[in-house]
């Protein structure tokens, strides 16, 4: 499967497309010196092939590319899918609330 990112005006915005088909999206939603987080999105129908971990592997090769050195993210914890992913992608449990997971992962 091909996966891309396409960024949007603006740059804090990105389409992601698997086999030239949308499916999801990312957004930067914090940057703070060199340290970003964001939201992603995979639709329905593309989840558990990839996508995402291929997706964030990209943005963050592109961050690092921009001087990044840090990513943060906030996850549900009861949402196993997204913290099974970021455990995946390296991240490391910072924080953990009755409503938030936060988990941080340095840009190798």
């Amino acid at each position: 499967m091909i996966v891309t990112l396409v960024p949007l005006e603006g740059g804090e915005r990105f389409f992601i497309r698997a086999d030239g088909e949308h499916a999801g999206g990312i957004t930067l939603h914090s940057i703070c010196g060199t340290c970003f987080s964001y939201g992603i999105a995979i639709a329905p129908a593309k989840r558990h092939r990839g996508i995402a971990k291929e997706a964030l592997s990209q943005l963050f090769a592109q961050m690092k590319g921009c001087g990044f050195d840090r990513v943060l993210v906030q996850i549900r914890p009861d949402n196993a899918a997204s913290l099974g992913l970021h455990q995946s992608l390296g991240f490391r449990e910072t924080e953990r609330t009755r409503d938030a997971v936060m988990m941080e992962h340095p840009l190798k």
